[in-house]
């Protein structure tokens, strides 16, 4: 379980679908806002630059955002102004859309990366950084487990005044939650219950979301109507580097990324949770700095072409048999030391004398065997040996022949609930590709237009899942022998006891010769078919045992476990793709060998290097020349961009002029009597013609 783009959108309503923001592509801040010597602490920065008449400036709004990104939101460890976010806040406050919440999330991840450095080597763990969103993520998440939580539902938080009104988000309502200091005691306790395992554990939290109007632009309750809700959503379950670091000249987060890879915690999604496939960390470092803004452009864009269509009828699951298989052996694994002593160390009060108080056996095979875990990531483990991220991005591969597969459609109605543990089409991912972990029951379409997106293409094909645990079940069977002649050993026919079904013996050879044909038919299929099921083989062959041979038996029963071998064959294929797509690779190895060989003896005849000097001093200067232009030409884009705004505002005031007196036309308009006055002229004279009529009839009658 992890904090994920999710639960950024629905706790902060922090923005996830705008381009992330760059610390190389964030403009200079044209005026100074205030020193260190003038504003040591947040107190003396808020009496300098909070005003009380007159409109808000340009450079107001920029130290309010600066004092909220900085104080509110990603919380530095400095407890003081400082310049991290000041460009950040200033592009903010000129009106730029950007995905702060893919940065909020980068930043939780590398502090939690440096806190557990930090405790691994027994160093000084300091504060700094949005532990607030940690402790508001695992109240969420572990609800369950905290006495006398309250619904959330029902929570209150102060308006401006003071007052206390309902809760529009999860947010407000987990903040307006009281806090706690942790105590020995309650660290053991929570120590105990995550040692030993969640009996219900809360996977999916948003269940009650159609409760808080926020945030509006992602709505769960609405997912089959809401066509931004979906878009949001496969962003959430996309694959990215998330940005880090939004200041040059910070010594602790430099610019660089982290790995977000939502496929490990698909539960938190509603989706099918299978095996986790660490599929970033084939690719390249889990995290690293950028050096230059060409590398973050790339690499903030970098999954960008991976488009994940998301249908309105998606139902949620909250996890697959092969995953429960393979966590319960990685379980008895990874947590069998001994509890007691371990509650010790955190609480040395602690009663253990019901808790194991020695380690308990490594997992074992069906035989007795110990059973032999295989890393995650067959090839790289936790990116050691993976090549730099630079490297990765800055060269172009080529796209592989073969599309990324079609996962199959679900069905059923949209219900957005992680507790209906149902096998739809989702379950199915669990022996698919690494395309359909990403997003079941939808068809991945990877855009490759340009140099740099063709490496998403090679790189997004299909993955080698990690093994699963074999059991031995299934075993080849025995087969008896061929009998002995009862004749020879009994006195009677046993004809005369119990004939022999003539009618089967006639037709026994026919069927059987059907179902050998359709086991030979099985048998010529692919092995990449075989190995994903055998079924139809085994019971072929259960129902062909009596009239096989035991030879041919033993030659046909090892088919059957050929699912085991299912792993094997997948990655030996994958190998075989990796050495064909490294074709192009070995060239451009032997290639750049050769022109680094016509380099170095370039090199040996290089002995003056006036001409270099001069031609270097020539480039100096139309360097200058160069940034000369580029900065009139930026001012006179801030000016064409702020002629372009006045314009739009203009246009918009005329706009509602206009609307405003087209609706009084046409109010008034709505009071002119339709028609022409011949025509009520007519009618007035037939009806008088009908008195007069009747004037003379009577006229008549009286004469």
């Amino acid at each position: 379980m992890t904090p994920t783009l999710l639960d950024v959108a629905m706790i902060t309503g922090l923005d996830i679908s705008s381009p992330s923001p760059s610390a190389f592509m964030l403009p200079k801040v044209p005026f100074k806002l205030s020193s260190k010597e003038e504003c040591t602490n947040w107190g003396a920065y808020l009496r300098r630059h909070m005003k009380t008449k007159g409109p808000v400036t340009e450079k107001e709004h920029t130290a309010f955002l600066n004092f909220w990104l900085e104080h509110f939101i990603f919380c530095g460890p400095s407890l003081a102004p400082t310049k991290n976010y000041l460009s950040l806040a200033y592009e903010l406050a000129k009106g730029t859309q950007l995905g702060i919440g893919n940065l909020f999330l980068g930043e939780v991840y590398r502090y939690l990366q440096l806190m557990s450095v930090k405790l691994f080597s027994q160093k000084t763990v300091k504060t700094g950084g949005p532990w607030w969103f940690i402790q508001l993520w695992a109240q969420l998440y572990f609800q369950n487990h905290i006495p006398n939580f309250p619904p959330l539902a029902t929570c209150t938080f102060p308006n401006t005044n003071g007052k206390p009104i309902r809760c529009t988000s999860y947010g407000q309502a987990l903040y307006s939650l009281p806090g706690s200091k942790l105590n020995p005691k309650e660290a053991s306790g929570w120590f105990r219950t995550f040692y030993q395992g969640l009996d219900d554990p809360l996977f999916f939290p948003y269940q009650e979301s159609e409760n808080f109007e926020n945030p509006v632009s992602f709505r769960l309750d609405s997912f089959a109507d809401d066509d931004s809700t979906r878009q949001l959503y496969s962003i959430m379950i996309r694959p990215c580097f998330l940005p880090v670091g939004m200041s040059t000249s910070n010594r602790i987060i430099k610019p660089g990324y982290e790995s977000y890879q939502p496929v490990v915690v698909g539960r938190q999604f509603g989706l099918g949770q299978v095996s986790p496939h660490l599929f970033l960390h084939h690719l390249t470092e889990s995290r690293a700095d950028l050096p230059d803004v060409i590398t973050s452009q790339r690499c903030y864009s970098f999954f960008d072409a991976l488009v994940i269509p998301i249908p309105h009828n998606l139902s949620f699951i909250s996890s697959t048999d092969d995953f429960e298989i393979w966590w319960t052996m990685w379980k008895t694994h990874a947590f069998r030391r001994a509890l007691g002593p371990l509650l010790k160390q955190l609480d040395a009060e602690a009663d253990t004398s019901a808790e194991q108080q020695q380690d308990g056996p490594e997992p074992i095979n069906d035989d007795g065997s110990l059973f032999k875990f295989l890393p995650p990531a067959p090839v790289v483990l936790f990116c050691k040996n993976s090549p730099p991220f630079k490297k990765v991005v800055m060269q172009s591969q080529p796209i592989p022949t073969k599309s990324a597969p079609k996962s199959k459609e679900s069905s059923g109605p949209a219900a957005p609930r992680a507790s209906v543990r149902a096998r739809t089409a989702t379950d199915e991912t669990s022996s698919g590709d690494v395309d359909e972990v990403l997003m079941p029951s939808t068809t991945l379409d990877v855009t490759t237009s340009k140099g740099d997106i063709d490496q998403v293409a090679t790189l997004a094909k299909p993955q080698a899942k990690t093994p699963q645990p074999i059991a031995s079940s299934s075993a080849v069977p025995m087969v008896l022998g061929e009998g002995c002649d009862l004749s020879n050993l009994l006195t009677f026919d046993p004809e005369f006891i119990e004939p022999t079904a003539k009618a089967s013996e006639e037709s026994g050879p026919n069927a059987t010769h059907g179902q050998l044909q359709q086991l030979k038919a099985l048998l010529s299929s692919s092995i990449e078919t075989l190995v994903e099921d055998t079924e139809g083989i085994k019971s072929i062959l259960e129902d062909l045992q009596p009239h096989l041979p035991v030879t041919l038996q033993v030659k046909l029963w090892p088919v059957v476990t050929l699912s085991a071998y299912r792993s094997r064959v997948t990655l030996a294929r994958q190998r075989i793709g990796l050495r064909h797509a490294q074709l192009p690779l070995k060239a451009d190895i032997a290639d750049k060998c050769q022109r680094l060989n016509e380099k170095k003896a370039a090199l040996d005849a290089k002995t003056d290097t006036s001409t270099s000097t001069a031609e270097l001093e020539i480039l100096r200067k139309e360097l200058e020349d160069l940034e000369e232009r580029v900065r009139v030409t930026k001012q006179l884009i801030q000016d064409k961009e702020a002629l372009i705004a006045r314009s739009h505002e203009e246009a918009e005031g005329l706009k509602a002029e206009l609307k405003t007196d087209l609706a009084e036309i046409r109010a008034l308009n709505k009071q002119l009597v339709t028609g022409q006055d011949e025509d009520d002229e007519a009618e007035i004279a037939e009806v008088d013609r009908v008195r007069a009529s009747a004037l003379c009839a009577l006229e008549a009658f009286l004469q």
